[in-house]
């Protein structure tokens, strides 16, 4: 494919990750998203030829990787795994702070929408989820490798991590993912 092509490519997965993020699944439609990223209509059936699912799909598994990437790079740079946790929760409510509470998490509100009907969306959302627990594992026993069931300890800190990001958009506020880092933390540091 050609540099232009994927260039095409890029502008209609970003464009659909940002919508879909700001404003859910069922909202984005492919109007929105050729007019958003100012491709023509029929670069969005040529590069995209299964539709608005295969889309989606897609610009999803990018967000992914974005948060995956922010999960690792937290727990690489950290000297503990408390540096990490603070790192990881307070960047992410910086990013939502500054999304002015719109951008959250780029998976949630669509695994929320997306059901059986969805199945290419829902194993998206269920790979990007598999990613991040996989991170937050592999970062827990880096920087702990005393630490029992990391993959528990990774599931129940991504659960945290998500109800909070969904709290402070819905409050307009950071202060849940604050106390949410502090109810993590205080976790780590009773367990060594």
């Amino acid at each position: 494919m050609t540099s232009k092509g994927q260039q095409t490519q890029e502008k209609i997965l970003s464009a659909t990750l940002e919508l879909i993020e700001r404003q859910g699944f069922h909202n984005t439609g492919l109007q929105q998203i050729i007019k958003a990223s100012g491709a023509p209509k029929g670069s969005l059936y040529f590069h995209f030829p299964e539709g608005k699912d295969q889309i989606v799909a897609l610009a999803l598994a990018q967000g992914a990787e974005l948060i995956r990437f922010t999960i690792e790079q937290a727990f690489s740079q950290a000297s503990d795994t408390q540096q990490a946790i603070c790192w990881l929760f307070d960047g992410l409510a910086v990013r939502l702070q500054n999304s002015e509470f719109e951008k959250g998490c780029p998976v949630a509100t669509t695994a929320l929408e997306a059901g059986d009907e969805h199945p290419v969306v829902q194993a998206a959302c269920a790979t990007a989820y598999d990613g991040w627990s996989h991170a937050l594992a592999g970062g827990l026993k880096k920087l702990n490798p005393g630490v029992e069931q990391s993959g528990q300890e990774a599931t129940l800190i991504l659960s945290i991590l998500e109800g909070a990001l969904l709290l402070s958009k819905v409050r307009r506020s950071t202060e849940p993912l604050a106390q949410a880092r502090d109810a993590v933390l205080q976790r780590l540091t009773s367990q060594t």
